[in-house]
């Protein structure tokens, strides 16, 4: 069923969240945007109660372990108050954080909405399919990771989907044998080049979670050494594509174009980054915005921006602008609930991670390890452990990211080095998000695949990603 037939049938389940539940979402963004542009808390809170509004109208649309989350949330919430173990005005400065994960998904659907339509983003996904493997890997990985900031999982659906569209179209001319490698090495390329999005880009919820969560921690100050992390991670993944390959199928191999300048059909996507940038850059410098606000600020400027020029090449000016106008209030407005389940998700989680943090005896922690005397290096990396461990007993690292960042950064022994707490927390979210099969990344790319996610993340990706954890234990031994 398609996205629009779903909002239909929502609908008609519950007629008010038809017009109630984009307008939540609305509220949330601007009230959200104010809050940060000047700083004044009222806002916060009115986004706070649209988001329980909007809570409210979708709960029945809201997916199981949603649900589980937002229960757990509230009552965690209730109990705390009841202990007198947290006050309504430390509740209330939680707002804050807890709303800017909508105010996130928000703006990056937006983004996201106009991706979805573009015929260059389509065409790039064609040409890719076409190459020689090894370079086929490397450009696959690559603009997963550039569609990913733009599109968030719907770069995967993408690729994924044209992928295996690819293989159905030639499983009569290809060897099943070459199919079956294909198919693997395409879809590691695809998960493994979205996943080192965390590492850098400021559209990841990570990168948004940790600098509101660490204190004194800018996203300018991750982004160095996260570029050098992220080209580290996708190197890595096309040198072990090659060591892995089947050559005992080579000669089975059928011809392919491999043409390169094929990918001249990606230029727009390449400008909309470009845009994308420019236009944070000026915010920055311009507005009291945050980095990763004023990145949050400029996606909807350049959705508006991108939708406009696909109908420009159509249309005229005038109508490219009516149809634009039309798009937003007809379409993707009632489309922005679609993101419910994520929505809440992302914000009962970040709300359990805040509160177990607020009440976590922390003087207590440190002084236990003391005793221990137990070095910064290896407190990052049982961190680091701990945080992957969790992951595959289907604990989100929303929550274990939160708590641990946040912890970390109160520690004596490693409060005074925040970006490499950062830089430890984002690697291994990295690795979390294409190995646990609870994650959407994972459970996604192994139904595209029709596989299981336990033999998508771990069969199939676990040797990378406990390479790259290893690896990660190394360096901080080395150099921590």
């Amino acid at each position: 069923m398609n996205n629009t037939s779903d909002i239909k049938r929502n609908n008609n389940l519950n007629p008010s969240a038809y017009w109630l539940s984009p307008l939540c979402l609305v509220i949330i963004f601007f009230a959200t945007l104010i809050t940060e542009w000047t700083g004044y808390q009222p806002t916060a809170l009115l986004a706070v109660f649209m988001l329980i509004i909007f809570i409210i109208v979708e709960w029945k649309s809201l997916d199981l372990s949603t649900k589980i989350i937002t229960l757990v949330a509230i009552g965690l919430t209730i109990s705390l108050l009841l202990l007198s173990q947290i006050s309504l005005h430390q509740l209330g400065m939680l707002s804050r954080s807890v709303v800017f994960f909508a105010f996130f998904l928000i703006a990056l659907g937006l983004l996201k909405e106009a991706a979805l339509r573009s015929n260059s983003v389509n065409l790039t996904g064609h040409v890719l399919l076409q190459q020689h493997p090894v370079r086929r890997y490397a450009l696959i990985s690559f603009a997963s990771h550039i569609l990913g900031i733009l599109m968030s999982v719907g770069a995967i659906n993408l690729l994924g989907t044209m992928i295996q569209r690819s293989l159905l179209e030639n499983k009569d001319t290809v060897d099943t044998r070459i199919s079956s490698a294909r198919q693997q090495r395409m879809m590691l390329a695809v998960l493994r080049g979205f996943c080192s999005i965390p590492l850098w880009a400021p559209t990841s919820i990570t990168i948004t979670l940790l600098v509101t969560t660490i204190p004194n921690l800018q996203w300018i100050d991750i982004i160095p050494f996260g570029l050098y992390l992220t080209l580290a991670l996708l190197l890595f993944g096309i040198w072990l594509d090659h060591v892995q390959a089947p050559k005992h199928l080579r000669h089975l191999v059928p011809k392919i174009s491999n043409n390169l300048s094929d990918l001249k059909v990606s230029y727009p996507i390449i400008i909309v980054v470009l845009t994308l940038a420019l236009i944070s850059g000026l915010l920055i410098l311009t507005t009291p915005l945050r980095p990763i606000s004023a990145v949050l600020v400029s996606a909807p400027m350049v959705s508006i921006a991108w939708i406009y020029s696909q109908y420009r090449r159509s249309y005229n000016k005038f109508s490219a602008v009516r149809l634009t106008v039309q798009r937003f209030r007809t379409d993707i407005f009632f489309r922005l609930p679609l993101q419910r389940s994520e929505i809440v998700f992302f914000a009962g989680s970040v709300l359990i991670g805040r509160l177990l943090l607020a009440v976590l005896d922390l003087d207590w922690f440190a002084q236990q390890l003391a005793h221990l005397n137990i070095s910064a290096a290896q407190i990052l990396i049982a961190s680091s452990w701990l945080i992957y461990i969790a992951a595959m007993l289907f604990v989100s690292p929303m929550i274990s990211v939160t708590l641990m960042a946040g912890a970390l950064s109160q520690l004596p022994s490693v409060e005074n080095m925040p970006v490499t707490i950062a830089l430890v927390m984002m690697m291994t979210w990295a690795v979390v998000a294409g190995s646990s099969p609870s994650t959407t990344s994972v459970r996604i790319s192994a139904r595209i695949t029709e596989i299981s996610p336990f033999e998508m993340g771990v069969k199939w990706n676990g040797l990378y990603s406990i390479i790259v954890l290893l690896a990660l234990d190394l360096f901080l031994i080395l150099f921590v």
